[in-house]
């Protein structure tokens, strides 16, 4: 049976959107920084509200800002929508939380449709309903597709690329989406450039004579010249100054391998953890099918340029010290058409009769997964950011029945998050609750990495995360001074409007937001457990029942200060 057979693609993809917006709409859990933090919070820092947090990143003009001007565009269409209905700030900023969760599900649901278009387009009908199915019920799909990273609108343009592509026959309109799309690919994700040139020989294989194939890369050329022209337009309007950030992003990251300083892991990475990770219960199946794919001896076949594509581009990552297994989401989609096109098919008999069991028994693997990743590991670290914008703007009303937080010094709330850096959203999911008197006032631990320290200088950098986290003590006594005190505090006395008390060192902040195990690092010194102590646990939160990172370990514990 062919979902493709009796429903026009359009038809297919409302089905799938429907799927993909409670998937959207229903996940809940922290997977990596970058979801917040080279989006969301890049567009909600040029909003009116100004709230989001600009990384070291787009200081270094690393990043096209194409991708966070889809979000500006959705805060601003909220804005619009919330004026026209009178709607109350509560329900803007809701609404501005989940406005960019749809365009997360509306980009997944393109991926997964063209996942079925290019197996049918490669393959035939059925292989295209398979590679639909097995996108859809992907324990990693469904645990990423769908959240703001760049890498998910690259693996869309990348397989919306790949369909356009001339696999069979050679047709200039279709070489004309096939580059638009993976020129914008290029801009969101630099390193995308290397699945295009994977394949490129391709192309010039159906092209027999020298000048049709110097025709094709004039093509590609002025095509691609053009997406980055008027990418560097957009990028202007961001930087003030003509940049391509495709440059520095290899300078820096490659170059003079700032992305080190985030993590490094072994040269097998991407093959004992990253393809694993990816693939989850369908990893039999996809190993399977590559193997199938390699006999598969005709070098002009698309069979052959897939194979090959899912070998070279993670050795080519491999040279790299900073892996991560999003950077091979864009070989998802390919390795699920392949699996639809190679490897079902040339199951043995006995396994084809029975594939229901076959489903079964990934699916047994998949769904517990998701489930897992997708509503309880890393949950604490999201619901602890909605806790405070719903509890700051439900301090705003008479009601009495909601935990009310209320600032010490007048104003907004003050927010502090004593957590290794970027361990939750930011002000993309605050909004006003990380404001005050139209300024930020929330604040976190930084790692800035060190840009412009020579390599065999960086042993000695520590940034102000690590410094916090080798000597708590020392650092809080330094940032804010003595801890609160009951004592200390006369009736009448207010805080400095400038965010300093007395001895010219920050405020303590009125919410102060930690991991479990590092409340264990402070309590002593805070007296959460005395009588004197203004810091009492107002909330808490479960986050994971483990975690690779003995900082994250335990629930998250929000501090007020009374």
């Amino acid at each position: 049976m062919s979902i493709f057979t009796k429903n026009t693609p359009f038809f297919v993809f409302l089905i799938v959107l429907g799927i993909r917006l409670q998937n959207a709409l229903t996940i809940s859990t922290f997977f990596q920084p970058d979801e917040y933090f080279q989006s969301l919070e890049i567009a909600a820092s040029q909003h009116a509200a100004g709230s989001g947090y600009i990384t070291w990143e787009w200081h270094h003009a690393l990043r096209s800002v194409l991708y966070p001007r889809i979000f500006q565009g959705v805060y601003g269409l909220v804005d619009s929508i919330s004026k026209a209905l009178n709607l109350s700030p509560a329900t803007t900023a809701e609404l501005l939380v989940v406005g960019p969760k749809i365009v997360g599900a509306i980009t997944a649901a393109l991926g997964d449709v063209y996942t079925g278009l290019l197996a049918r387009k490669i393959y035939g009908k059925e292989a295209g309903t398979n590679a639909l199915l097995l996108s859809l019920f992907s324990a990693w799909n469904w645990f990423c597709s769908t959240r703001t990273f760049s890498n998910n609108l690259e693996t869309t343009l990348t397989i919306m690329g790949m369909y356009h592509w001339p696999w069979k026959t050679y047709n200039p309109a279709d070489l004309t989406l096939a580059t638009i799309f993976a020129a914008i690919s290029f801009t969101v994700r630099p390193t995308n450039g290397l699945i295009t040139w994977a394949i490129g020989p391709l192309l010039l294989q159906h092209l027999p004579t020298l000048p049709q194939r110097l025709l094709a890369i004039l093509q590609i050329l002025l095509i691609s010249i053009t997406i980055l022209s008027l990418n560097a337009c957009i990028d202007y309007t961001f930087y003030n100054r003509l940049t391509l950030p495709f440059i520095e992003f290899y300078r820096l990251n490659i170059s003079q391998s700032i992305s080190s300083f985030y993590g490094t892991s072994p040269w097998h990475y991407y093959y004992s953890q990253g393809l694993p990770l990816l693939l989850t219960g369908y990893l039999p199946l996809a190993v399977y099918s590559f193997f199938g794919g390699l006999n598969d001896l005709s070098s002009y076949s698309p069979t052959t340029h897939l194979t090959r594509l899912l070998g070279l581009v993670p050795v080519a990552f491999m040279a790299t010290k900073h892996k991560e297994v999003r950077f091979l989401y864009p070989l998802l989609p390919i390795f699920h058409v392949l699996m639809a096109g190679v490897g079902v098919p040339s199951l043995p008999r006995r396994y084809t009769r029975k594939w229901t069991i076959v489903v079964a028994v990934m699916l047994g693997i998949n769904i517990p997964i998701a489930y897992y990743t997708g509503y309880v590991h890393q949950r604490g670290v999201v619901d602890v950011v909605n806790w405070l914008r719903r509890e700051h703007y439900s301090s705003n009303d008479n009601s009495g029945d909601a935990t009310i937080i209320k600032n010490v010094g007048g104003g907004g709330a003050r927010v502090g998050f004593l957590m290794p850096c970027h361990s939750t959203p930011f002000g993309s999911y605050m909004w006003d609750a990380g404001m005050k008197d139209g300024s930020p006032s929330a604040w976190f631990l930084i790692c800035e990495p060190p840009v412009g320290v020579p390599i065999d200088q960086r042993e000695d950098y520590v940034d102000e995360a690590d410094e916090f986290y080798n000597n708590p003590t020392d650092f809080l006594y330094r940032r804010f001074g003595g801890p609160p005190l009951k004592t200390d505090r006369k009736e009448g006395d207010e805080e400095k409007e400038d965010g300093e008390n007395s001895e010219g060192k920050m405020l303590w902040p009125d919410e102060l937001i930690t991991f479990e195990a590092t409340a264990e690092l402070i309590r002593g010194y805070l007296r959460t457990e005395r009588a004197e102590g203004r810091y009492v646990e107002c909330k808490r939160f479960f986050n994971s029942h483990f975690h690779d990172d003995w900082r994250r370990k335990g629930d998250v514990i929000v501090w007020c200060l009374k």
